[in-house]
């Protein structure tokens, strides 16, 4: 998958997500569609901040020059 693509189907899984549990307790659609949206953008902001990490990780800590 692409990675800039990545945390877009994420973050619109999330919101789908929360837009239907929201549905389950009988809140107003815009309310939920409100919380989906917020959702959608935490699901986003959250996969590219995991993707950061796991690369940090991958190519382990940066060297500083010693002198």
């Amino acid at each position: 998958m692409n990675k800039k693509l990545k945390p877009f189907i994420e973050g619109l899984a999330v919101g789908c997500v929360f837009i239907s549990i929201t549905m389950l307790f009988q809140i107003p659609l815009y309310m939920s569609f409100i919380i989906g949206a917020l959702a959608a953008l935490g699901g986003y902001r959250n996969s590219i901040k995991m993707d950061h990490e796991k690369d940090a990780k991958r190519n382990g800590p940066k060297e500083q020059d010693s002198q």
